[in-house]
C-alpha cells in the first residue's frame, strides 16, 4: 500500500473519479464496468475510527479533526457524493470527554460538515464501546440528541430499567437507526451496524453472542435488500477477527468498515474488503464504490496520512481552541494547571496505543521500573491496557495533561509471589494477541525475553522458550535465567490481580475462585499516580531518561 504524501494528496483526490480498475487495491474477483448505455454509480467513502483527542496527538501536530474536514471538503470538490463514516469510540475516553462529559466531542464533530447548525446527512456513526463508559444513561442519551449526525445501530437496546427487555436506541431518539439506507449518484446504499459486548453497562442490552448476533445481521441484510439496497455496508466496532467472520459468514456484504482496534487494517475476505484506521484520525480511508449497470459492486481504498502537510481548516480548529480552553478552565475549578510542568523527557515517551500494547516502549519501561522501585519487588509489569494517554510525549516538558491522561483510571499498586513456571504463562499470555494491539500485552521491568511469531494465512501463532526469558531480582545487578520453581516477589496494579482473567490472565481473578495470590502489601493503598509523580520528583533534574533496550524482543519464525 502506498502511503500518500500531501504532494500526492490532490491527485488522489481528483484520481478518485477514475475507474476502479485503474486503483491501487481493487476488489478481488472484480470485472471491469459493462459499457452501455446505462450510467454507472460512482461514490467515494471517507472512513475514521476511535477518535478521542479533537486536537489530535503529539500537541497537534498529528491527526485531528481540523485535518479531517480539509481531507472531506477537498473530496467534496465538484459537488462529489462523499459518505462520511465513524467506526465507533469517540465520546469518551479522554481527559477533555472526563472533565466535559463529551460535549466537546458533538460540537467538533457537528463541524465536519461545515454548519454548526445543519444536520449533516452524509455522516454516520456506530457505537462503540466506550460509547457507553459514563454510568449515567442520560450522558449517553443527551449526546446522540445533540448530534446533528446519524448514528447506527442492529444489536443494541436502551433498557429503562435493569429487568426490561429493552427498546431499539431508534425507538427512543430519531437520529439512531436500525439499518439505514441512503441514496447516492441513484444508487441506493444501505448500512447496518455492529457493536461488541466488552462494556455490559446496566442501560444497554446486546444482542451479540453468536447466535443472537447472527440473526441480528441477517435481519439487517434482509431489510436493507428489502428495501432496494444495491450496496450493503457493515459498520462494525468490534474485534478484527469477528469482522472476518462477518466477511465469511455474509458474504452478500460488500464492505465491512470497521473500528476498534487503533492501528491501519485492510484484508480481504473473498471479495469483500476489511479496512480500519489508525485512532485519532492519524489516518483515513478513502473508498471509491462503482455500482455498474448490472449491479455488479466494485470497491478500491486508498490510506491517507494526516500530518502537518495536511492544513487545518479555519473553522474546525478555533472549535478545538475553544473546547482546550473550556478543558483549561475546568481543571482550574479544581485547583489544576492544564499546563504545569511535572518534569522533562529526554527522549520520546510513546503512549500511543498501537505501540504500549504490541512491544517495548521507553514509557512502559519507566512506569514498570517506577512501579518496582516503589513496591520494592523483583519484577513488574502493567498492561497496555491501563495507560489510556493514547499520545506520545515528546522530548521536553512532562505537564499535568499529560498527567491525567496517563492516568485517566488512577490504579492502586500491589504485590505478590509467583512462581517461574507462573511468570511464564503470564508472559506467554501477554504477547498471545499483540498482533491486535489487545491491551493485555505487558511492559515490564526486571527481566527481559524473546518470544517467537509464526503467521500462516492470518493465523498467529506465539511461543517462549523458557531459556529467553531472565530475570534481574531487587538488588541484583546482571540478570539471570528464569527458575521455574523460585518465587519471585511481583508488582502490578490492583486491575491485574482482581480482574486479570479478563484478558486471559487466568490466575488473577480475586472474585469467582479467589485465585490471584495472597498480597504481599497487606492491602494497603499506593496510588499508581503518586508513585510515578514521586519517582519523576527523585530524578536528576526531574528529567527521564528511560529508553528502548531490549526488554521485550520479537523473533519472527525464521530466527
Amino acid at each position: 500500500m502506498n502511503h500518500l504524501k500531501w504532494g500526492g494528496r490532490i491527485l488522489f483526490i481528483s484520481a478518485v473519479v477514475c475507474a476502479a480498475s485503474c486503483s491501487r487495491i481493487a476488489k478481488p474477483g472484480a470485472a471491469a464496468p459493462t459499457e452501455n448505455n446505462m450510467r454507472e454509480a460512482h461514490f467515494s467513502i471517507l472512513q475514521v475510527n476511535d477518535t478521542y483527542k479533537v486536537e489530535g496527538l503529539e500537541n497537534g501536530h498529528v491527526g485531528g479533526f481540523a485535518r479531517l474536514r480539509t481531507l472531506r471538503r477537498q473530496l467534496q470538490q465538484g459537488g462529489k457524493p462523499v459518505l462520511m463514516l465513524h467506526g465507533g469510540d469517540f465520546l469518551f475516553p479522554s481527559i477533555m470527554s472526563k472533565y466535559l462529559k463529551a460535549d466537546a466531542m458533538i460540537r467538533v464533530l457537528n463541524l465536519m460538515d461545515g454548519d454548526a447548525s445543519a444536520f449533516d446527512d452524509d455522516m454516520v456513526v456506530v457505537f462503540g464501546n466506550h460509547e457507553f463508559d459514563d454510568p449515567d444513561p442520560g450522558v449517553l442519551l443527551g449526546r446522540i440528541a445533540q448530534s446533528d449526525f446519524a448514528w447506527l445501530s442492529s444489536n443494541i437496546r436502551y433498557l429503562s430499567s435493569e429487568h426490561s427487555s429493552g427498546v431499539p436506541f431508534s425507538k427512543r431518539l430519531g437520529n439512531v437507526h436500525d439499518v439505514l439506507i441512503k441514496e447516492f449518484d441513484g444508487v441506493k446504499v444501505g448500512l447496518f451496524g455492529i457493536t461488541l459486548d466488552i462494556k455490559k453497562p446496566p442501560y444497554v442490552g446486546f444482542d451479540y453472542a453468536l447466535g443472537a448476533r447472527r440473526a441480528a445481521i441477517k435481519q439487517a441484510i434482509a431489510d436493507l435488500k428489502a428495501k432496494g439496497a444495491a450496496v450493503i455496508i457493515a459498520l462494525t466496532h468490534q474485534d478484527f477477527d469477528q469482522d472476518q467472520w462477518l466477511a465469511r459468514e455474509f458474504p452478500e456484504v460488500n464492505l465491512i468498515v470497521g473500528g476498534h482496534e487503533h492501528f491501519y487494517i485492510e484484508k480481504a475476505i473473498g471479495n469483500t474488503w476489511i479496512t480500519k484506521a489508525d485512532a485519532d484520525n492519524k489516518s483515513a480511508v478513502i473508498h471509491d464504490v462503482r455500482v455498474s449497470p448490472d449491479g455488479r459492486v466494485e470497491t478500491s481504498h486508498q490510506k491517507i496520512d494526516l500530518d502537518d502537510k495536511t492544513a487545518k481548516d479555519a473553522q474546525v480548529d478555533a472549535e478545538v481552541g475553544k473546547q482546550l480552553d473550556r478543558l483549561a478552565q475546568a481543571f482550574k475549578k479544581q485547583n489544576k494547571d492544564l499546563n504545569q510542568v511535572v518534569g522533562q523527557t529526554r527522549y520520546l515517551l510513546e503512549g500511543v496505543e498501537p505501540a504500549v500494547r504490541g512491544r517495548e516502549t521507553a514509557l512502559g519501561n519507566f512506569l514498570a521500573d517506577a512501579m518496582r522501585e516503589r513496591m520494592k519487588t523483583d519484577i513488574a509489569f502493567i498492561n497496555g491496557g491501563a495507560i489510556r494517554i493514547n499520545d506520545n510525549i515528546p522530548p521536553g516538558p512532562i505537564t499535568a495533561y499529560d498527567m491525567e491522561g496517563l492516568f485517566y483510571f488512577d490504579n492502586e499498586l500491589v504485590s505478590f509471589e509467583l512462581s517461574g513456571a507462573q511468570l511464564l504463562e503470564v508472559l506467554k499470555n501477554s504477547v498471545s494477541k499483540s498482533h491486535l494491539g489487545d491491551g493485555r500485552f505487558l511492559q515490564v521491568s526486571g527481566l527481559r525475553f524473546k518470544y517467537r511469531a509464526q503467521q500462516a494465512n492470518g493465523v498467529y501463532a506465539y511461543a517462549i522458550d523458557p531459556a529467553d526469558v531472565q530475570i534481574k531480582p531487587q538488588g541484583a545487578s546482571v540478570y539471570t535465567p528464569i527458575d521455574p520453581n523460585k518465587r519471585y516477589r511481583v508488582a502490578t496494579v490492583d486491575f491485574i490481580w482482581e480482574k486479570g482473567f479478563s484478558d486471559g490472565y487466568a490466575i488473577f481473578a480475586k472474585g469467582d475462585g479467589k485465585s490471584s495470590p495472597p498480597r504481599l502489601d497487606n492491602g494497603t493503598a499506593v496510588s499508581f499516580r503518586q508513585a510515578v509523580e514521586e519517582a519523576i520528583g527523585n530524578l536528576p533534574n526531574k528529567t527521564v531518561t528511560n529508553r528502548i533496550e531490549g526488554r521485550i524482543i520479537r523473533l519472527e519464525s525464521n530466527q
